[in-house]
Order: structure tokens, then C-alpha cells, then sequence
């Protein structure tokens, strides 16, 4: 059980605070915000809160421990589970616009970890065409077990084939990217010629004189950019993924609170998320830290840990990714703790 780290008072302006709360939702995408009492159970309560599962077998307790160093913070296995106090791990997942109640996939997951021991903001995309073990479903695509159990049994399936302790999650629809994008009044990406053509032709963006270079993408340029497919493989995909994330990141950090408090209003209903309002109350108050971190980016399955094969499901022959999980465990563990790896010599008290 994570030990519940009291956060520092802050005696910082109204004004600071709450450029501080809003700035702050960018660095998980758009988590969340509140500025202020009154205003901030307006802007939280367009948020939609789901309830931790009861039977949840890691209850993670209090996050976002700020100042938790290596004595302060403990770190090693909880419920079987690479584990460290001083690592908040959020998995930030884009789902698939379907039709009315059809749940769609996972388009994109990423694990956003905000790591307060090594002071770093880290990026990890999980492949969605891997072919894993989904609990009590059998062997699927990754992405297909947000279909089967929505947001929760993703992250359960993760951490069975992965070894990682999710703390939390926040789904959001791919609407909030175009949204938040255009009122921020866009994105800058350097793009190749290939890449251009395609958003010229598809984003449904009027603007179509993109040319290899760099440019200030609108919402559905950028949406599409972080979606093609028809330019290299997922692998490429989930890293224009990040430096989409990136870049809006720096966006965040320049805009004036205006434009982000009409950001975030519009986006909020469309995120959902499973930290309480106190976390993200909590997270704020040392937003800008968080944000003035570097950022590291990795994905899952990484080179040379995964073969490509073809199955039949239900009879349809895919295309899938099989992960080395002996390796992919490995790899994503360092890449999130370091040379801190945790041991198993802790169990949670």
C-alpha cells in the first residue's frame, strides 16, 4: 500500500495556482484541473470520476507523492507488481470513435509516468496488434480488451503480461484532441512530404497546402497525423503519438489561462478517469515542477522483443505481434525505475 505523502503547503498567488492546476492537466493529456474552491468543483464536476473497483487487487492509495526521494518512499513488489511510491503510473488511453454503443478499442495506450525520484516525465506506448494473454478471455490483441472490459480490464492486462503496477487510468475520446488543439490555436510538427500528403488529403482540414517542413497543425490535422497508417508501421504511428504529446505540452506551458480554462471546458466532459478529485487537486499544486521535467519516451515491445506471426481469429487470418514478455517485462521496468528497480523485498505495508 502506497504510504499517503502529505503535500506541501503552497503559498503561491491565486493567479499562480491556477495556471499551475490547468498547466498541469496536459502533462498526463488533459487530465484534469480546478482553480480555486468554488470554481474548481464546477471544473471538476465535468469530469467524469468512475469509482475504484473494489476488488482491485493493488489498491495504490494517495498519489503523486511530491519530494518523495529514496528515503522517503518505498519501492519493490506490491501485489506481485514493480511498485515505487515516488512513480505515479497512469495509463492514458484513445479509444476508436464507433458507433452508438459499440465500445470500441484502445486505439492508442500510453503509460504516462510522472516520476518524482528521478524526476521525469516518461512516455511509454504499448503496442495495440500485441498478441496477449487477456484475463479470463483467452489470447487477443491488446486493444481488444478494452472492448471486453473497458478501461479496467486494459489495465489489468497489461499488468498481468507486463509486470507493472498501473496506478490509474483516464480514457479519453478522440474529439478532446482536435478541441483542446484548435483552442490552443494549434500544434508545431516537422512533417515529411509523405506525411503531408496524407493529412492534405484526409484530415478533413480545409488548409491543404502542406509541404515536407514544419508547420502549425489545426486539431484535425493533428489527430490524423497521430493516426496514419498508410506511411510505415505502428511502430512509427506510436511515435507520432508522443511528439504529438510532446508538442503539446510546450503548447500548454505558453498559452494564456484564458485559452486553457476554455480548453479544458470543452474537453473535460470528454475524459474519464478513475483518480478522485482530491489526486487531481493534489497533482496540481506542483504542476509546473512536473511539467519543467524532462521527458523520455520508450514503447512496448521494443526491438528484438517481439515476432511477428499470423492467427486465425475466429477464423480470419491477422497479423499480430507476439512480445517476448521475459523481455518486455525487463525493458519497461528499467525504463520507468532505473537503476532503482525495485526488489521483491517489499510487500506493501
Amino acid at each position: 500500500m502506497k504510504k499517503a505523502g502529505k503535500m506541501r503547503k503552497n503559498a503561491k498567488s491565486p493567479k499562480t495556482l491556477i495556471r499551475n492546476i490547468v498547466i498541469l492537466v496536459l502533462s498526463v493529456v488533459m487530465l484534469i484541473t480546478g482553480m480555486g474552491c468554488v470554481y474548481a468543483d464546477q471544473m471538476l464536476s465535468r469530469i467524469n470520476f468512475v469509482p475504484m473497483e473494489e476488488n482491485s487487487q493493488v489498491n495504490t492509495g494517495e498519489l503523486f507523492q511530491a519530494g518523495a526521494s529514496s528515503t522517503s518512499a518505498k519501492a519493490g513488489i506490491l501485489g506481485g507488481l514493480y511498485h515505487d511510491d515516488a512513480i505515479t503510473n497512469i495509463l492514458v488511453m484513445g479509444v476508436d470513435d464507433y458507433q452508438p454503443n459499440d465500445p470500441g478499442r484502445s486505439d492508442s495506450m500510453m503509460l504516462v509516468s510522472v516520476d518524482t525520484r528521478h524526476k521525469k516525465l516518461k512516455l511509454n506506448s504499448f503496442m495495440r496488434d500485441m498478441y496477449v494473454a487477456i484475463p479470463g478471455h483467452g489470447s487477443q490483441r491488446l486493444n481488444v480488451a478494452y472492448t471486453l472490459g473497458g478501461p479496467q480490464l486494459s489495465v489489468a492486462t497489461i499488468e498481468a503480461n507486463f509486470g507493472t503496477d498501473i496506478d490509474r487510468f483516464v480514457l479519453i475520446d478522440y474529439a478532446s484532441f482536435s478541441k483542446i488543439i484548435d483552442r490552443l490555436g494549434g500544434v508545431t510538427m516537422t512533417i515529411t512530404k509523405g506525411e503531408a500528403q496524407l493529412i492534405n488529403q484526409n484530415s478533413g482540414d480545409s488548409r491543404r497546402n502542406l509541404t515536407a517542413g514544419t508547420f502549425v497543425l489545426s486539431g484535425k490535422q493533428a489527430l490524423y497525423y497521430s493516426r496514419i497508417r498508410a506511411i510505415g508501421d505502428d511502430f512509427e504511428r506510436t511515435q507520432r503519438q508522443r511528439k504529438v504529446f510532446s508538442s503539446l505540452v510546450e503548447k500548454f506551458k505558453t498559452a494564456d489561462i484564458g485559452t486553457i480554462n476554455q480548453a479544458l471546458y470543452d474537453v473535460l466532459p470528454l475524459i474519464t478517469t478513475n483518480m478522485t478529485k482530491n489526486e487531481v487537486l493534489n497533482m496540481a499544486a506542483n504542476s509546473l515542477t512536473y511539467l519543467n521535467y524532462p521527458i523520455s519516451q520508450n514503447r512496448t515491445p521494443g526491438n528484438n522483443e517481439y515476432t511477428s506471426e499470423r492467427v486465425s481469429f475466429n477464423g480470419t487470418p491477422a497479423d499480430v505481434l507476439v512480445p517476448d514478455l521475459d523481455k518486455c517485462s525487463k525493458s519497461l521496468a528499467e525504463f520507468i525505475y532505473e537503476s532503482n528497480l525495485p526488489s521483491k523485498t517489499y510487500d506493501g505495508d
